[in-house]
Protein backbone atom coordinates (compact mmCIF):
# COMPACT_ATOMS: atom_id res chain seq x y z
CA UNK A 1 0.00 0.00 0.00
CA UNK A 2 2.65 1.98 0.42
CA UNK A 3 3.66 2.09 -2.67
CA UNK A 4 0.65 2.31 -4.44
CA UNK A 5 -0.70 4.79 -2.48
CA UNK A 6 2.00 7.53 -4.05
CA UNK A 7 0.34 6.77 -7.53
CA UNK A 8 -0.69 10.16 -8.33
CA UNK A 9 -2.77 8.88 -11.56
CA UNK A 10 -4.26 5.75 -9.89
CA UNK A 11 -8.40 6.02 -9.96
CA UNK A 12 -9.15 2.05 -9.38
CA UNK A 13 -7.52 -0.62 -7.14
CA UNK A 14 -8.62 -4.10 -7.42
CA UNK A 15 -6.80 -6.17 -4.99
CA UNK A 16 -7.19 -10.25 -3.69
CA UNK A 17 -5.68 -12.72 -2.42
CA UNK A 18 -3.05 -12.88 -5.44
CA UNK A 19 -2.45 -9.38 -4.28
CA UNK A 20 -2.28 -8.65 -0.88
CA UNK A 21 -1.44 -11.23 1.95
CA UNK A 22 -1.33 -9.25 5.27
CA UNK A 23 -3.73 -8.69 8.01
CA UNK A 24 -3.11 -5.17 8.66
CA UNK A 25 -3.55 -2.29 6.11
CA UNK A 26 -2.90 1.31 6.06
CA UNK A 27 -3.67 4.05 3.90
CA UNK A 28 -1.97 7.15 5.02
CA UNK A 29 -3.57 10.84 4.80
CA UNK A 30 -2.87 12.46 1.28
CA UNK A 31 -2.20 8.94 -0.08
CA UNK A 32 -4.55 7.92 -3.31
CA UNK A 33 -4.99 11.31 -4.15
CA UNK A 34 -7.55 10.25 -7.13
CA UNK A 35 -8.86 7.49 -6.35
CA UNK A 36 -12.02 6.53 -6.96
CA UNK A 37 -13.17 2.78 -6.71
CA UNK A 38 -11.68 0.38 -4.42
CA UNK A 39 -12.55 -2.96 -4.20
CA UNK A 40 -11.24 -5.70 -1.83
CA UNK A 41 -11.61 -9.26 -1.71
CA UNK A 42 -10.44 -12.54 -1.11
CA UNK A 43 -8.18 -11.16 1.83
CA UNK A 44 -8.00 -13.87 4.11
CA UNK A 45 -6.25 -12.41 6.69
CA UNK A 46 -7.13 -9.30 6.64
CA UNK A 47 -8.00 -7.90 9.98
CA UNK A 48 -6.71 -4.51 10.49
CA UNK A 49 -7.19 -1.55 8.59
CA UNK A 50 -6.27 2.20 9.24
CA UNK A 51 -7.49 5.28 6.93
CA UNK A 52 -5.93 8.51 8.13
CA UNK A 53 -7.76 11.61 7.35
CA UNK A 54 -6.74 12.69 3.98
CA UNK A 55 -6.47 9.40 2.35
CA UNK A 56 -8.08 8.90 -0.22
CA UNK A 57 -10.20 12.23 -0.80
CA UNK A 58 -12.26 11.29 -4.48
CA UNK A 59 -13.55 7.56 -3.42
CA UNK A 60 -16.54 7.31 -3.91
CA UNK A 61 -16.90 3.74 -4.63
CA UNK A 62 -15.59 1.10 -1.82
CA UNK A 63 -16.26 -3.06 -2.13
CA UNK A 64 -15.57 -5.05 0.37
CA UNK A 65 -16.32 -9.18 -0.28
CA UNK A 66 -14.98 -12.86 1.17
CA UNK A 67 -12.73 -10.85 3.88
CA UNK A 68 -13.72 -13.36 7.19
CA UNK A 69 -11.32 -12.27 9.26
CA UNK A 70 -12.09 -7.83 8.90
CA UNK A 71 -14.68 -7.32 11.75
CA UNK A 72 -15.11 -3.30 11.24
CA UNK A 73 -14.10 -0.60 8.91
CA UNK A 74 -12.02 2.22 9.92
CA UNK A 75 -12.71 4.98 11.75
CA UNK A 76 -10.92 7.30 8.88
CA UNK A 77 -13.85 6.37 6.41
CA UNK A 78 -16.41 9.06 7.67
CA UNK A 79 -13.85 11.79 6.85
CA UNK A 80 -14.39 10.66 3.00
CA UNK A 81 -17.01 13.14 1.91
CA UNK A 82 -17.06 11.82 -2.20
CA UNK A 83 -18.21 8.18 -0.97
CA UNK A 84 -21.54 7.41 -3.15
CA UNK A 85 -21.23 3.97 -2.31
CA UNK A 86 -20.49 1.32 -0.25
CA UNK A 87 -20.67 -2.50 -0.35
CA UNK A 88 -19.70 -5.69 1.90
CA UNK A 89 -20.53 -8.90 2.36
CA UNK A 90 -19.88 -10.29 5.88
CA UNK A 91 -20.08 -13.56 7.60
CA UNK A 92 -20.12 -11.88 10.49
CA UNK A 93 -23.97 -10.73 11.88
CA UNK A 94 -22.35 -8.42 14.31
CA UNK A 95 -20.07 -6.55 11.66
CA UNK A 96 -23.22 -6.26 9.84
CA UNK A 97 -25.69 -4.87 12.76
CA UNK A 98 -22.50 -2.31 13.75
CA UNK A 99 -22.97 -0.93 10.53
CA UNK A 100 -26.11 -0.85 10.25
CA UNK A 101 -29.03 2.12 11.10
CA UNK A 102 -29.34 2.58 15.06
CA UNK A 103 -25.78 0.30 15.14
CA UNK A 104 -22.75 1.97 17.20
CA UNK A 105 -20.93 2.42 13.87
CA UNK A 106 -23.47 3.72 11.68
CA UNK A 107 -22.34 7.12 12.66
CA UNK A 108 -19.33 6.46 10.49
CA UNK A 109 -21.29 5.41 6.92
CA UNK A 110 -24.63 7.14 7.20
CA UNK A 111 -22.94 10.14 5.25
CA UNK A 112 -23.04 7.46 2.31
CA UNK A 113 -26.11 7.48 -0.40
CA UNK A 114 -25.90 3.95 -1.04
CA UNK A 115 -25.15 1.10 1.58
CA UNK A 116 -25.17 -2.73 1.29
CA UNK A 117 -24.45 -4.51 4.11
CA UNK A 118 -25.32 -8.39 3.34
CA UNK A 119 -24.58 -10.93 5.76
CA UNK A 120 -24.28 -13.79 4.64
CA UNK A 121 -23.14 -16.56 7.63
Amino acid sequence: MPILEKLLRLNEVHLDSDSFCGSRMVCSGGGFPQLQKLELSGLEEWKEWIVEEGSMPLLHTLSIRNCGKLKEIPHGLRFITSFKELDIDTYHLEFKEKLSKGGEDFYQVQHIPLLKINYSG
